[in-house]
């Protein structure tokens, strides 16, 4: 993943952190009278008292203690893993504490080890984005650690591992489960590819990886035809589906998976094609992801988001932490990557602004408890259970993000 930057500085964040507001007794009614110094030491307390929980949630080897988490979420499925890692890697980066990098490194390096000689095969369940998944810290990890090339070997072998399941059909690398008729072509799990590859493309520099990036991309700016591979993009909808086949009974949701959108998706391609919008010289690609990535993001919040300020996963369904956090993000990455035009800032800034606040008054104790989910509609569930940890991972994130205390 592609380092952010950091608008504040250490001391600045670290002081405001210990500044004596109390995450479990509420948040300053200043907040949104819009007291800059009150917002950025919520968020700097809320960003630490998170990450402070990934450190203690993790074995001394590196994955999620089963005796430590939560009992709404669970730690069967590593794959979660890189995703914390990343979130965690931002943590450091924004507040300098050595704990969370230390952590990070873990959750990455255990992941790693069990994905890096897994064997590839046709039909193997979720390979060529567990590939994918492995290499998003990758960059992260050799920007703090030059001198390591340790683990440069494993990396090599993972991308290479999945170019075996590139082939010419529109998804462009082949993804799914066991016992499906149609490989799922899941464009979370592709976006997943792509945002592995520009992590290894920021290490590595290779022209190849590039090129296989921008024809990934071709499938998220292509019109999806239920039941082939043409593309995933929904005109109908105004952001990407979550598959071209017709399953409906698929993790959170029981709806045919061609006809429905969901944040996985949005929050996970944004950050793909944001990336590689700034990398690519193809003029076509770059006009496209702006499209795209902008009516992704819109989609966050006008279909998805709650008067409260709350977002849900596939539409006002169910208020999830992660989803509302993940709106945030969307709107910060096509914000940043220059997307945006001065209404569209004025129009989603304050949506942003609203989905923050709510971030803020509800990231506590019952929050992590809950899953980060509260049921409203019961439309989307609380399952599987190891994907809440990724939400509250990408709520981690969030919070580190250096335009958060300036949002809106």
């Amino acid at each position: 993943m592609l380092p952010l930057g950091n608008a504040w500085t250490r001391r600045r964040f670290l002081g405001t952190a210990s500044a004596g507001l109390s995450v479990a007794g509420g948040i300053s009614s200043r907040l949104y009278a819009g007291d800059p110094a009150d917002v950025q030491a919520i968020i700097a307390q809320k960003l630490c008292w998170l990450a402070d929980h990934f450190v203690a949630w993790q074995t001394p080897y590196g994955r999620l203690d089963a005796n430590r988490i939560p009992a709404a979420i669970d730690d069967k499925k590593a794959f979660v893993l890189p995703y914390i890692a990343s979130a965690m890697y931002r943590a450091f980066d924004t507040t300098g504490n050595a704990a969370y990098q230390t952590a990070a490194d873990r959750y990455w390096l255990y992941y790693l080890a069990t994905e890096c000689h897994r064997q590839p095969a046709l039909g193997a369940y979720f390979t060529s984005a567990r590939a994918g998944i492995s290499l998003i810290p990758y960059h992260d990890f050799k920007r703090l650690h030059p001198q390591e090339s340790a683990f440069d070997d494993a990396a090599n072998s993972l991308y290479a591992r999945l170019l075996e399941f590139r082939w010419d059909e529109g998804s462009y690398f082949r993804n799914g489960y066991r016992g499906g008729s149609m490989d799922a072509a899941n464009s979370d799990d592709n976006a997943a590819i792509g945002c592995g590859l520009m992590s290894y493309y920021a290490v590595t520099k290779k022209p190849e990886v590039l090129a296989h990036a921008e024809g990934l991309a071709r499938y998220f700016l292509t019109e999806c035809k239920p039941m082939t591979y043409q593309g995933v993009w929904s005109t109908a909808n105004g952001n990407w589906i979550v598959a071209p086949t017709d399953c409906a009974d698929f993790e959170h949701f029981r709806k045919p998976s061609s006809e429905i959108s969901w944040a996985w998706t949005t929050i996970e391609a944004i950050l793909y094609l944001t990336q590689l919008v700034r990398a690519t010289t193809k003029d076509e690609l770059k006009q496209g992801i702006r499209q795209k990535c902008v009516a992704g993001m819109k989609w966050q919040f006008d279909a998805c988001q709650f008067d409260d300020g709350a977002c849900g996963m596939s539409g006002r369904d169910d208020k999830w932490m992660g989803m509302t956090a993940g709106a945030i993000l969307s709107f910060l990455r096509v914000r940043d990557a220059g997307m945006l035009t001065d209404d569209e800032k004025s129009t989603y800034g304050p949506k942003a602004l609203a989905a923050r606040e709510w971030m803020l008054r509800h990231l506590d104790e019952e929050c992590l408890q809950r899953g980060g989910y509260w049921k409203v509609s019961g439309k989307s569930e609380p399952r599987p259970k190891c994907n809440l940890a990724w939400l509250l991972g990408w709520t981690a994130e969030t919070l580190a993000q250096p335009g958060l205390p300036s949002l809106g």
